[in-house]
């Protein structure tokens, strides 16, 4: 009788689980490091220059184990331990890890000899590199975290890190265990001078990029506007210069750190904003965009802009809100967003309106097809809403009402399905919603109110 084999045996499982567990743990910690590194500089994309050390793991496995699939299996691995151990992005760390994972496999396929190094280099500059678009895609909130030359050359730094630490690092860690004797599944393989050139050549590039685009981030503007539902808008500091500075401690993740700044709420009293206002939107020169609520500029004393630099080689940061999403770098805009109300009303126990700000931490992110285009927006199941509404027994149908009709949806199918949400839409100096699926497709476009019936 012929005996059961299977495609991976117990040492490949045991190896794969080992390296997704040292991987996944520290990855987490070099994540928090990334964001007090992130913090200090302020600037979207500063963290890539480790990405290759997320995925070396990856790569380690799969040398080590030499089966298709075992970045695959890996990377699930990895992703559990690392949502696990607390990583600050959630499930969508498991995502990203699958992804690296999937196309670690991919750049190890063409090759026979797993043990190529030009196997490890396109295997973790594709691996790596592929974070920063999982990211784009799924997390940027709530306005694209970077501009499209950004997410190329943010990628691109990605990449370089996995060829230097997945790729080339991983590769000569496992010729080293091997001339030692520690691993003896084959024979080493010695990396001549000229590949040694072309990864210290990599290396500097790497260096190099990453010290371009931080040249480039880092500068300006010299002055930002603030504008939107404010009764005199203006351009800082050309006007209203003489706000006097004052030093606070702030908290960001743990982290305290003294910074001596311009009260951002004295900043916004002269802007004479709105009565209706309910937000502030702060944008940065390369895209990014987040938004903090009037509540929040009104209670949280540590808000401060502060500057670097003088004259033309000014810029400004805002540090100090409660979401370190909200700690932007380079500031070109704060506009002062008014309030759009949506209400909620009908058999309802406990009718009322839908604000953003008390649902930041339901929002998922997608890319919705609007009449002007598509925008990626934060949405909120609408199921959830709802609930806190607690409708009647006797309600069917969910209406909703736009300017320029309704659409009626089954009150059951909307409980049931957490992909259809209601979306806040920025168009300063207003907000409006729409109501949409996690596909993108629009049920609905400027929502004024839900009925529900």
């Amino acid at each position: 009788m012929r005996d059961k084999r299977y495609y991976f045996t117990t040492r490949d499982l045991l190896m794969m689980a080992a390296l997704a567990a040292l991987g996944g743990i520290t990855s987490t910690y070099v994540n928090a490091i990334g964001n007090v590194v992130r913090s200090v500089v302020g600037v979207a994309g500063t963290t890539q220059w480790a990405a290759g050390i997320h995925v070396l793991w990856l790569t380690l496995a799969m040398g080590l184990v030499g089966k298709t699939g075992t970045g695959t299996l890996t990377g699930i691995l990895k992703g559990v331990v690392e949502l696990l151990s607390g990583n600050t992005h959630g499930l969508l760390v498991l995502l990203v890890d699958v992804v690296a994972g999937l196309l670690v496999d991919v750049g190890f396929a063409p090759f026979r000899r797993k043990d190529r190094l030009a196997a490890y280099l396109i295997a973790g500059g594709l691996a790596s590199a592929s974070n920063v678009l999982v990211f784009q895609l799924y997390a940027a909130l709530p306005a694209d975290i970077l501009a499209y030359g950004a997410i190329v050359l943010v990628s691109g730094i990605a990449a370089l890190s996995g060829v230097v630490f997945a790729g080339f690092l991983s590769w000569s860690l496992l010729n080293t265990l091997r001339r030692a004797g520690v691993v003896k599944d084959s024979a080493p393989v010695v990396a001549g001078s000229r590949v040694r050139m072309i990864a210290i050549a990599i290396g500097l590039t790497l260096t190099a990029a990453l010290g371009g685009y931080l040249r480039i981030a880092l500068r300006g503007p010299a002055t930002f506007e603030l504008a939107g539902a404010v009764g005199a808008p203006y351009s800082y500091p050309t006007m209203h210069g003489d706000v006097e500075p004052i030093t606070k401690d702030v908290t960001q993740q743990g982290v305290s750190t003294r910074y001596t700044g311009i009260p951002l709420r004295t900043l916004i009293e002269r802007s004479q904003p709105d009565d209706a206002a309910v937000m502030l939107l702060i944008e940065a020169t390369d895209g990014y965009a987040f938004f903090i609520t009037m509540e929040e500029l009104v209670q949280n004393e540590g808000l401060l802009i502060v500057v670097q630099g003088r004259g033309d080689d000014a810029a400004y940061s805002l540090v100090g809100p409660e979401s370190s999403k909200a700690w932007v770098r380079n500031v070109t805009q704060i506009t002062v967003v008014g309030g759009t109300t949506l209400e909620i009303q009908g058999a309802l126990k406990s009718p009322g309106a839908y604000r953003p700000a008390e649902w930041q931490a339901d929002m998922d992110s997608t890319t919705v097809a609007l009449a002007g285009g598509g925008r990626k927006l934060q949405g909120t199941p609408l199921a959830k809403v709802l609930t806190a509404t607690e409708p009647d027994a006797t309600a069917t149908v969910v209406v909703l009402h736009t300017e320029t009709g309704s659409v009626t949806l089954s009150l059951d199918e909307v409980m049931d399905d957490p992909d259809v949400r209601i979306f806040t839409v920025f168009d300063p100096p207003d907000v409006g919603y729409a109501v949409a699926r996690m596909t993108g497709l629009v049920l609905a476009e400027d929502v004024r109110s839900i009925q529900v019936k």
